[in-house]
């Protein structure tokens, strides 16, 4: 048999094979009705193969929350304790329970104040240019009047 006749042969032969396949796609996926939709769906979500809404893309298993160990009593007394010690952050004010607060938190003006005095000691380095922690090291032998010019140099 030729190389040619081979080849065309199985251009046939797969031609052939993936219509077949088509057919038999479209044979097996009929309508299905919404009612048996929404029952397979609820089936799913009863089984636990569904994450809510807004959750992980993921496929984490969802674990069943245990019941809180403190009373309610218990907790409405704790909660009273620490409004009466002024302990209670108001709602939407409290910081991130993910991201442990870093430091005090400045006023704007110290902010600026701050990033100055750091520019006029050679502690800043333009957008793209920082190398790390190492960089104050660098410029150590410069004086201040050396880092203004380079500032102001643009």
């Amino acid at each position: 048999m030729s190389a040619l006749r081979f080849v065309s042969l199985s251009i046939i032969a797969a031609t052939l094979a993936a219509a077949a396949s088509v057919a038999l796609a479209a044979s097996e996926s009929e309508p299905v009705s919404r009612a048996e939709v929404r029952r397979q769906f609820l089936q799913a979500r009863a089984d636990g193969e569904y994450a809510r809404a807004g959750e992980a893309m993921q496929s984490f298993p969802i674990v069943a929350t245990s019941g809180s160990t403190l009373p309610r009593q218990r907790v409405r007394d704790d909660t009273l304790v620490a409004r009466a010690l002024g302990q209670l952050v108001p709602a939407g004010q409290g910081g991130s329970a993910f991201v442990a607060p870093v430091g005090m938190p400045m006023a704007r003006a110290d902010v600026r104040d701050n990033v100055r005095q750091a520019n006029l000691n050679g502690e800043l380095a333009r957008a793209g240019e920082a190398m790390g922690p190492g960089d104050r090291a660098v410029r150590a032998h410069m004086s201040r009047a050396e880092i203004v010019a380079m500032r102001t140099r643009r």
